[in-house]
């Protein structure tokens, strides 16, 4: 009977440890889930049912993507070396998008305020779909606060999964990220409006968005740490 309940105990044991370690990543997820998530925004499209294009979007990341795991990516920093995943330390946001993608001054002048403002509490990453020499000019818009990273697919070295990143969702899109690396949402980043003058309003509309975004992320990050000593001990 003894032996009994210990081999009950250490099976007990084996799975909850192998449950603790299981991981669902982002890219599994959306293997699973992309090509019927493509199929019904086609569908949408060709309809001109744009209203359920976003319905499937939100759908994708509340029921399938929200709560997924971020790979330990390593990714060209515009500054010189790699930026790594699994070295940062604090929950952060990271936006991909491209060059050649209107984003409006007064976004990136918020982005900016609130890099400055949450600094060591939240990192804000930027990756352009760009070479270097591509990016150069509009990363000078953005402070030293903000981390500017890009991925060359032109070169052919970088990997599937840094690649899912682009495809899956398109761009751009911002990903909210805790420091056990779980994707706390995804969303399409600050509201765009294409205006080629300055417009104050479009600055609050963008830095309330933000800032409510980065304190949910650190309420959200704080949750799960909590979580984890809670089954800790």
């Amino acid at each position: 009977m003894t032996k009994l309940f210990t081999c009950l105990v250490a099976l007990n044991l084996f799975i909850s440890t192998y449950a603790q370690q299981k991981k669902n990543y982002f890219s599994d997820a959306v293997s699973v889930h992309l090509k019927k998530y493509k199929e019904n925004c086609k569908d949408a499209v060709i309809n001109h049912d744009y209203d359920r294009v976003l319905y499937l979007f939100d759908s994708l990341v509340m029921n399938h993507l929200k709560g997924t795991y971020i790979e330990d990516l390593k990714i060209n920093k515009l500054s010189g070396g790699l930026f790594k995943i699994e070295d940062i330390e604090k929950p952060f946001i990271l936006t991909t998008t491209s060059s050649w993608i209107i984003k409006n001054d007064e976004e990136i002048e918020a982005i900016n305020q609130l890099a400055s403002e949450f600094n060591g509490m939240v990192d804000i990453v930027i990756l352009f779909w760009d070479a270097k020499a591509d990016i150069k000019k509009i990363a000078k818009k953005y402070n030293k606060d903000v981390i500017i990273t890009y991925v060359d697919e032109r070169s052919n070295r970088e990997n599937d999964i840094i690649s899912t990143y682009k495809h899956a969702l398109g761009f751009p899109t911002a990903f909210y990220i805790t420091t056990d690396k779980k994707i706390a949402s995804i969303d399409r980043g600050g509201p765009v409006k294409f205006k080629k003058q300055q417009d104050p309003d479009l600055y609050v509309t963008n830095y309330k968005f933000y800032h409510k975004k980065m304190i949910q992320l650190i309420l959200n990050n704080d949750l799960t740490k909590n979580t984890i000593l809670t089954d800790t001990d």
